[in-house]
């Protein structure tokens, strides 16, 4: 494999002074230049020009010295702008000179000299986006240049990694030797996509020290080396770049996307190219370390030369592991403007919104965001800038997750239609929701909200029960209907007679007092009803009763208040919006953390990752009751359509363990939180689990607490492009409910930019 071994022939100062008199005619005086392999010299004259002379063994890189004349050649042709050297002919107008020495053939070309400086300490964006503005220009001069010798396997092309691995026994320490391995298993299940993204000749190796730059910040001023030039995707060219200042540690994980945004703007990058970039880079660090490694027990000399390369690898990879591929990718998409933007996704005029929507409809945040787009756990607005979203529970299984879209795409073009006519969609929708429910669960009524699945909850719950009172919890939400608004203290509703509410509970663990505190309170709540001339139809709770302020009480509080309910002959409905399909890590339903058996669940939002779907679950006795009392039917409820969707979401919660995510993924966001909220006196506890979480915020009173939490908020988006909300009777509790593949780096994050915002 061509570059595994280092193979620089030996020719003294003296013999290149000789060739250049013979065959250039030239007088000089020589001194020898670095070279991997070739042996480069720097030619001298008495009235200032200068040369390199470049000598290749024939015998060992074939080939190498033709290629370089042959684009050499090409690019004096086609893009003379270009800073890369130009070829000097010999006396005799030949490109190139046979050298016989020893038995061994050599080739040597004379190029004119170069002049600049290599890049020192840590890449200005400047820099950087010269480098990708030069780039792009090489690749496009390159475009339509293809000569057969650019097939040969080169070590370093990200693609011969697979073969390369081989080494990987020599790697240490053992934590690197397992990093490249996955890195390499990871490439190779990409070759087949990597085949398909558009190729052409590239120069393949833009390191630091292949690019010169003007004095004084002039920009790149030279190209040097087109040794290791190969036909390979056209997202090879700033990966390789990108990959090698990394390694070099000039530039940082996110500051190397300026490369992109130049290179972008005249060699237009596709989102799919752009998303490759992570494997990519991780490659070229594991074909550094692997090289090192094989030339550590073969070439000694070639080894020492990647010494400081591969201690840097290994460093920047560990980073680029550590950092993911989601946030970097959603961050070298931004920069090279591939995330697409919806079409006449201009400015929107507030004015405009206010007269067609109303003064009134609720934005977010003081400056409001123009979103078109999302991805995963990423929004992106209307400018191409990548937002983290940890407020949005809609899309549960992340932004336009592909094989959600893919299910309404193929069922929306077969059938869309509602529940009157037979499909077997629903019916394998609704058994697959419930496997595992407890016994008397056991049917669905389907509408196309939350509010209207807790509206059908209540006219069941009256229904059964016979009575017309309502237990809830302070400041709950259960949505925007009339009956249900009234289940909604916030609601602007005036208070109704037949609702009383709970004080929420702490977090964590109860003690025995407090317990009996809660039982207390619920029996208090239901005298209360009975003064008023009601009983108790049902206790309506969110099980991460978020709206009251987000806690995650032990499981006796809720088994104890079930007991006083079911006392007073009321039912329990488990509103599982917010927190139900996994949320809280530990249980797939919400209900079971609170040590719950609801005679009814309610869903909405997440079922199907943002395409409008509710349903109700109880038993078939009650819903066949409700059902013939009053012939009820939705016209959009379970259509085939929404039934697609929720069989895809249940499917890729299984199939991406989502809820084993949230479960790991939130223990660790709560230990973050709590060392941000360590440092800062602002900042007070945490509550909830899973992937639906609050912090506290404090201030001199109740004003300045919600006043602290409104302006870290709004910080965290305008600043860090983080989106979370608040929460709670006081709106001072920060509020993180992000889609299920959040991950710990997200978590990360977060928490530096909650930290920095706090210290602000």
């Amino acid at each position: 494999m061509l570059a595994l071994r280092t193979s620089a022939p030996a020719f003294s100062a003296a013999e290149a002074e000789r060739i250049a008199r013979d065959d250039y005619g030239i007088g000089v005086a020589a001194s020898p230049l670095s070279g991997e392999r070739d042996c480069n010299l720097r030619l001298q004259c008495a009235d200032g020009r200068q040369f390199v002379l470049k000598i290749v063994d024939d015998e060992l890189d074939p080939g190498a010295a033709a290629r370089l004349v042959a684009v050499l050649t090409h690019l004096a042709e086609i893009s003379p702008e270009l800073p890369v050297s130009r070829l000097i002919p010999t006396q005799t107008g030949d490109a190139l000179v046979k050298i016989r020495r020893d038995g061994a053939v050599y080739s040597a070309v004379l190029m004119s000299f170069l002049s600049g400086e290599h890049l020192h300490g840590t890449a200005q964006a400047l820099q950087l986006r010269q480098i990708g503005a030069t780039l792009a220009l090489t690749t496009r001069a390159l475009q339509g240049y293809f000569p057969a010798s650019l097939q040969q396997p080169l070590a370093w092309d990200p693609r011969q990694l697979p073969q390369l691995i081989q080494y990987a026994g020599d790697l240490q320490p053992v934590q690197a030797r397992a990093a490249v391995e996955s890195v390499a298993q990871t490439l190779k299940h990409s070759l087949p996509t990597l085949r398909g993204f558009r190729s052409q000749a590239i120069h393949g190796d833009c390191h630091p020290r292949n690019l010169l730059f003007s004095p004084n910040g002039g920009g790149v001023c030279g190209v040097l080396d087109f040794g290791d030039m190969m036909h390979a995707p056209l997202i090879f060219e700033p990966a390789i770049a990108m990959a090698e200042l990394l390694m070099e540690g000039l530039a940082t994980l996110t500051s190397v996307g300026a490369i992109l945004q130049t290179f972008a703007q005249s060699q237009r990058l596709e989102a799919n190219e752009v998303g490759a970039l992570f494997d990519l880079i991780a490659a070229r660090h594991a074909s550094t370390l692997l090289i090192s490694a094989w030339r550590t027990r073969h070439d000694r000399s070639g080894a020492a030369a990647l010494d400081s390369s591969a201690a840097g690898a290994w460093n920047s990879l560990a980073a680029l592991l550590g950092e993911g591929r989601e946030s970097l990718t959603a961050h070298w998409q931004a920069a090279a403007c591939t995330v697409p933007v919806a079409r006449g996704a201009g400015a929107v005029n507030l004015q405009r919104r206010h007269r067609l929507l109303g003064a009134g409809a609720e934005l977010f945040y003081e400056k409001p965001l123009h979103i078109v787009r999302g991805e995963g756990v990423w929004l992106y607005d209307a400018d191409g800038r990548a937002h983290l979203d940890v407020y949005n529970n809609v899309p549960h299984v992340g932004h336009g997750h592909p094989a959600v879209v893919a299910a309404i795409a193929r069922q929306s073009a077969a059938l869309a239609t509602h529940t009157r006519y037979l499909h077997p969609g629903i019916l394998d929708y609704a058994e697959e929701l419930m496997q595992g429910l407890p016994p008397g669960l056991d049917a669905c009524i389907f509408v196309n909200s939350g509010s209207e699945a807790n509206d059908v909850a209540w006219r069941l719950a009256k229904m059964a029960s016979g009575h017309e009172g309502a237990l809830i919890m302070d400041h709950a939400y259960h949505g925007i209907t009339d009956a249900v608004g009234a289940l909604t203290p916030g609601s602007g509703q005036p208070a109704a007679p037949w609702v009383v509410a709970l004080a929420p509970p702490t977090d964590g663990a109860l003690t025995g007092p407090q317990l009996l505190q809660a039982e207390a309170g619920a029996k208090n709540a239901i005298g209360s009803l009975k003064q008023r001339g009601v009983a108790p139809a049902a206790w309506f709770i969110d099980s991460a009763l978020t709206s009251s302020g987000i806690f995650d009480p032990a499981r006796q509080w809720g088994s104890a208040i079930e007991r006083t309910v079911r006392a007073a002959g009321g039912l329990v409905v488990a509103d599982e919006v917010q927190f139900g399909l996994g949320r809280a890590g530990s249980h797939f339903w919400s209900f079971e953390r609170r040590g719950l058996r609801p005679d009814i669940i309610t869903l909405g939002k997440p079922v199907g990752n943002g395409y409008p779907m509710g349903i109700v679950i109880a038993g078939r006795d009650l819903i066949e009751s409700f059902q013939r009392k009053f012939g009820f039917f939705s016209t959009f409820g379970g259509n085939a359509v929404a039934a697609a969707a929720g069989s895809a979401v249940l499917r890729v919660l299984r199939e991406e363990k989502l809820q084993a995510n949230a479960l790991t993924t939130g223990e660790y966001l709560r230990a973050r939180l709590a060392e941000v909220a360590s440092r800062h006196e602002q900042l007070l506890e945490t509550r909830g689990c899973g992937l639906l979480q609050g912090l506290t915020v404090g201030g001199a009173d109740s004003n300045a607490a919600r006043s602290n939490a409104r302006r870290i908020v709004n910080r965290l988006a305008a600043e860090h492009r983080i989106l979370i909300g608040t929460e709670g009777p006081g709106a001072n509790v920060l509020k993180m409910r992000p889609p299920m593949s959040f991950g710990p780096q997200h978590a990360d994050q977060l928490a530096a930019a909650l930290d920095a915002v706090a210290s602000a």
